[in-house]
């Protein structure tokens, strides 16, 4: 009998141990690119917004893939900075389930951010919000300021800054969201995004 109960025990203790390993290596990545996770899992509010052919797109129209929403402006430089960077992401991952939707808050006429968007040879969505609204929803202060959304359009973190999106940590943080989905039973510290 004692022994079995030492059997139990230790299978008890191997199964803990391997239980936040896949929580620890997430936040360990988080951590390597600067992404803040929320403290709570929340779902991404919804948004419409007309792309550059005048389309309208939704949020969740991305549902099941893994987001990366960039809010960004042609004036920004730190933005400028990050761009070729997300669409080197975009072009590697788009296959695996991530994709990359970037949200222009320029108040430019469109003609002058598709000249951009061509000139840098970019081919992810890029959606319009020139009226501020979705940057408002988002909270978002300063640019370029990123979210981090899985397939269940769950917030998984946020970046206020330029990051360098086509690093192998990225590509491992956001590899694990598709992996991982929602785990809102992860055991690790986290830091609460500011309603800011």
């Amino acid at each position: 009998m004692n022994s079995i109960n030492k059997s139990i025990g230790l299978v008890l203790v191997m199964a803990l141990m391997l239980v936040p390993a896949t929580g620890f290596a997430e936040h360990d990545s988080f951590r390597k690119m600067g992404v803040v996770p929320p403290k709570t899992s929340q779902p991404a509010p919804d948004f419409v917004a007309k792309n550059l052919k005048g389309q309208r797109v939704k949020l969740s129209d991305f549902k099941g893939k893994v987001v990366l929403l960039n809010f960004w402006a042609t004036w920004c430089g730190a933005c400028i900075e990050e761009m070729a960077s997300m669409q080197n992401l975009y072009s590697a991952l788009r296959a695996d389930g991530v994709e990359v939707v970037a949200i222009s808050i320029d108040r430019w006429n469109e003609d002058r951010i598709q000249e951009y968007v061509n000139d840098k040879n970019l081919t992810f969505p890029v959606l319009l919000d020139q009226d501020q609204k979705i940057r408002k929803q988002y909270h978002v202060m300063g640019l370029p300021t990123s979210y981090l959304i899985d397939g269940e359009g769950k917030i998984r973190g946020y970046a206020s800054g330029a990051r360098t999106w086509d690093s192998a940590d990225s590509h491992s943080l956001l590899l694990s969201l598709k992996r991982n989905g929602s785990n809102d039973d992860l055991q690790v510290d986290r830091i609460s995004m500011q309603d800011n």
